[in-house]
């Protein structure tokens, strides 16, 4: 574990220094995402303008469910999409050779070899949004509610990464289905909507969407004290369960991956 802690230490200071060698296409990234998660909520906020609740949840918690999409997403965007949208790449010209050689786990490399630090910046813009939500509707915050949003927006973001990781892992098969990944984009989107949505409908087919539901849903009920013991216990379960699925799968497609040196 302390090696790997020393890697992702190495791969946040080569990306920070190629960060600066550019810097003016930091600075337009950073806008760019700070714009897309400010209308984000605004969208949301115009959805509900004139509705009092929707599904049980008001049009106050809608908005904050919006705000913790914004943080949520914006640090698996730092850390992991940019991974998985050059993965046909690598996989297509052969750069997949590299990493399998390396001494550590190849699907650390493969989730970890690109930092997109643009996305600080709209994790920052939310947190101070959620903190200005939270004073206006007189929520009070406690430790164990920053704790608890934390907690769980953390095993969201294993559901969301591994199951990421392992539609991305179908292109070792078929290396140029790059637009599985803009499928992927298109489902994190539901994110922002509460589970009780899909409940709603009624509809066993879409009974599928509910882990991408939960993952910003549940944070967000932890900072209203309304989480359920329940709930929890599926996040933290389904969590475990698509993680330790990602790690067997990615393991049983290299079995067929063709070497660009075959």
């Amino acid at each position: 574990m302390r090696q790997y802690f020393k890697i992702f230490q190495r791969l946040l200071k080569i990306n920070f220094s190629l960060l600066l060698a550019y810097r003016a296409s930091f600075i337009i990234d950073a806008i760019t995402t700070v714009a897309w998660g400010i209308f984000q909520i605004v969208w949301i906020v115009l959805l509900t303008v004139n509705i009092k609740s929707a599904f049980g949840w008001t049009r106050d918690e809608m908005i904050m469910i919006a705000v913790s999409y914004n943080i949520i997403i914006a640090i698996f965007h730092c850390f992991f999409s940019r991974n998985f949208n050059r993965f046909s790449y690598i996989v297509d010209r052969g750069e997949l050779d590299t990493l399998l050689t390396k001494p550590v786990a190849s699907q650390f490399l493969a989730s970890f070899w690109i930092i997109d630090y643009a996305n600080i910046f709209r994790v920052i813009i939310g947190g101070l949004i959620m903190w200005y939500l939270l004073v206006r509707m007189q929520v009070l915050i406690t430790l164990i509610n920053i704790l608890g949003f934390f907690s769980l927006a953390f095993f969201g973001l294993v559901i969301l990464y591994s199951i990421w990781f392992i539609v991305s892992t179908l292109i070792i098969w078929f290396p140029r289905l790059s637009n599985l990944v803009d499928l992927l984009y298109n489902l994190n989107g539901l994110t922002r909507f509460p589970p009780d949505m899909i409940y709603g409908l009624k509809n066993f087919f879409l009974l599928f969407l509910v882990p991408f539901t939960l993952t910003v849903a549940l944070p967000t009920k932890a900072l209203f004290n309304k989480v359920l013991s329940g709930d929890i216990f599926f996040l933290v379960t389904t969590s475990f369960i698509l993680f330790y699925t990602s790690r067997q799968f990615w393991k049983f497609a290299l079995r067929y991956y063709t070497s660009a040196s075959s």
